[in-house]
């Protein structure tokens, strides 16, 4: 994957001309901390000579007056939350100048297992970016508690670490390593002995359990939405991402409180996990995070910093990328304006790729095999109130336990509410918000749907659903009623994976997602499109959430505060355990 050429050796030292010079740039030099003008060559697509005197090149650009930055890179996020083929979403990320992408390929490889990270990382193959895979620690994540289609065990870890693809381990939230230390800890050591880091996922974890957390190896956090975790995590010798997805925004205060406390910066970097591509095109990227940590009072410098060599650094590849430096990868970005990070150029290994506004690059043809089309594989003899939860009693009320969303963030609370029972079923109450949620297998065509209650999506009439749920990807479906519910997941069903809005037993909206029930094979502005209806019409039901369904693929989560919910019930986070949604019966 990262390209490595000993016969520069020669081509140098014996003067041989650049394919290309990049001449007279203002060159930011993320070694330093420093700007100097001057030249740039590259040969093959590594940097030969960075320096103020001429070079001998086949090719000449004129970058006078400009910055040249090294290109951006996230530090850790999902391919598949994006919805589009790897191609697709080249098409949106080159324009923004990020060209490395740490990815977590956890979404498919709890569908598929190992064949499917393969098969999605072919699907990355001669296109300008550049993916390195933070190898899945937890397929499945709440083992015993949800229902997969594809395990990673210590054999396919080691496999995966094994691979010149792979930067990391990943992600391994808290619960999981303190719930099953033996079963982990093998993991880490088998990072260990390829010399490759472990990502954490650690929210509000502190004191002790977080010693105890990084002391194990976890070096990294991505979770953090306090300036104070931030904080703490770093003066213990953590790094930490700051994260800027579509619903979890937390830059803004993680910037604001620790821009005038530190003065080193090199443990921070940018990631943005999740984003959606509507918020790509509106916002950008990681040239996002960059512009808008300047405009919060951080150094332009600092913050180029934090999106190249930091990220390179902590992933043991700053010999390869991350700097304008000599013998690195020539992934360069020319800026007209630093503070503004207004792209003009955009290099990938050498080659130009965007200029002026527009992408200088062919998508190849790619073939993608028939069995990652078909991955949805529903009960056939599931019925509208096998969504609802069914007690003893036929009529009253009950106590339960409510998921309640915090807008923007992938964590949640505890909320108690109070609900009709009739004809022995626990109804929703649209009217104070508190709506069914419901996940049904998707691969085994079991009989298993977990059932529990939401508040947050604000729907009065209606359902939505999504094949697309962390971690473990079965259908989710939330509503106020159980025949739109069952037809929005039979939507899914007969799309073989999607996302969908029923209202009145009509579908109003949906968008196909054949790929692993995960991701669409349309040209990114169809999706765009099609999301677009999408949140429109969920918006008609009620729903104030600006990212609806990344919402709803986050509540499903069975490792973040408090609580997430899979097809085998609603999961206490914290204790990592199946708990039940009813409190009390009257």
């Amino acid at each position: 994957m990262i390209k490595r050429d000993l016969s520069l050796f020669y081509h140098v030292l014996n003067n041989k001309p650049a394919d290309l010079l990049i001449e007279g740039a203002n060159i930011v030099d993320v070694n330093t901390g420093t700007i100097f003008e001057g030249n740039i060559a590259v040969k093959s697509g590594i940097i030969i000579a960075v320096s103020e005197k001429d070079y001998p090149a086949k090719m000449r650009m004129n970058a006078k007056g400009r910055f040249a930055v090294p290109a951006f890179m996230d530090a850790h996020m999902h391919l598949e939350p994006t919805l589009i083929t790897p191609a697709e979403l080249s098409k949106l990320l080159v324009p923004h100048g990020v060209l490395t992408l740490f990815a977590d390929l956890m979404e498919v490889a709890n569908v598929f297992g190992p064949k499917g990270i393969e098969m999605l990382l072919g699907l990355t193959r001669g296109i300008p970016l550049r993916v390195l895979v933070e190898v899945p620690s937890r397929v499945p994540t709440a083992k015993c508690m949800e229902t997969t289609g594809g395990e990673l065990g210590l054999e396919e870890t080691e496999e995966l670490l094994m691979a010149d693809y792979s930067a990391s381990l990943g992600e391994l939230n808290f619960q999981n390593l303190f719930g099953d230390p033996e079963r982990f800890l093998k993991k880490i050591e088998i990072s260990w002995k390829y010399r490759k880091i472990v990502n954490g996922h650690a929210p509000h974890l502190t004191g002790k359990d977080l010693f105890a957390y990084h002391i194990a190896g976890i070096g990294d956090d991505h979770e953090s939405t306090e300036p104070e975790e931030v904080l703490e995590k770093l003066r213990i010798g953590m790094k930490v991402f700051i994260r800027e997805g579509s619903t979890e925004r937390n830059l803004d205060e993680i910037i604001k409180g620790i821009v005038d406390k530190i003065k080193d910066f090199k443990h921070l970097m940018f990631c943005t996990d999740d984003k959606f591509p509507d918020d790509i095109l509106k916002e950008g990227h990681i040239d996002y995070n960059v512009r808008r940590a300047i405009q919060l009072g951080v150094d332009p410098i600092t913050a180029i910093q934090m999106a190249s060599i930091n990220i390179a650094t902590h992933f043991r590849l700053d010999d390869i990328i991350g700097s304008i430096s000599v013998g690195r990868m020539a992934d360069i970005l020319i800026l007209k304006e630093l503070e503004s990070v207004e792209i003009e150029s955009v290099f990938f290994e050498g080659k130009l790729v965007y200029e002026n506004g527009k992408i200088t690059f062919d998508i190849p043809k790619q073939e993608i095999p028939e069995w990652a089309l078909k991955s949805i594989n529903v009960n056939e003899d599931l019925q509208p109130d096998d969504l609802l939860i069914e007690v003893k009693k036929k009529k009253g009320r009950a106590k339960v336990r409510v998921i309640e969303l915090i807008p923007k963030q992938i964590i949640n609370e505890e909320f108690i509410g109070e609900v009709p029972i009739q004809n022995h079923k626990v109804l929703s109450k649209p009217s104070e918000d508190i709506l069914h949620i419901a996940v049904v297998d998707r691969y085994k065509a079991s009989k298993n749907v977990g059932k529990a209650f939401v508040k947050g999506f604000g729907i009065k009439s209606g359902a939505i659903a999504s094949s697309f749920a962390h971690d473990h990807h079965n259908i989710v479906v939330v509503g106020d009623n159980a025949e739109d519910m069952y037809l929005a997941v039979q939507d899914i069903v007969r799309m073989q994976g999607g996302l969908t809005v029923v209202s009145k037993r009509s579908v109003l909206a949906h968008l196909e997602l054949p790929l692993a029930g995960l991701i669409s094979l349309e040209d990114y502005k169809v999706v765009l499109e099609k999301l677009e209806k999408l949140n429109n019409e969920t918006a008609k039901l009620g729903c104030t959430l600006s990212a609806p369904f990344m919402q709803l693929q986050f509540v499903t989560l069975p490792s973040v505060p408090k609580f997430g919910i899979t097809d085998m019930g609603l999961v206490d986070s914290i204790k990592y355990k199946l708990i039940d949604p009813i409190i009390e019966i009257y």
